[in-house]
């Protein structure tokens, strides 16, 4: 019995530290010569996830931020807005944002968009 238990328990401790290497990222040493150009960007070139190679910055409405920032970078005059989960859970910066024009807010509580 003690035994089923002491295999169990190191079972999830192994299992727990192979999820959690599992949302590791590795970025290699940069080598610019095997980075794409960007094509048809909208707006502004940002350098990606890794910082190495130049990508298309995000415009409004697109995903943004999320685990390592896969999910880019928004353009200049856009910012990466997380929602509170529906559920009432709490944020993390693992969420995934939307683009969107900043909100300047006001003392009487009334919003501007893009100030």
């Amino acid at each position: 019995m003690a035994s089923a238990r002491m295999y169990l328990i190191t079972r999830c401790i192994l299992i727990s530290l192979i999820w959690k290497s599992s949302l590791a990222l590795l970025c290699l040493p940069c080598d610019e010569s095997k980075c794409e150009e960007p094509k048809h960007c909208s707006g502004a070139v940002v350098l990606g996830i890794c910082g190495c190679c130049s990508v298309c910055a995000k415009q409004k409405n697109e995903s943004c931020g999320g685990v390592y920032g896969l999910y880019g970078t928004c353009d200049r005059g856009l910012r990466c807005v997380i929602r509170p989960p529906l559920n009432g859970g709490s944020i993390t910066q693992y969420e995934v944002g939307v683009c969107e024009v900043p909100q300047l807010v006001m003392s009487d509580g009334q919003g501007l968009r893009g100030y």
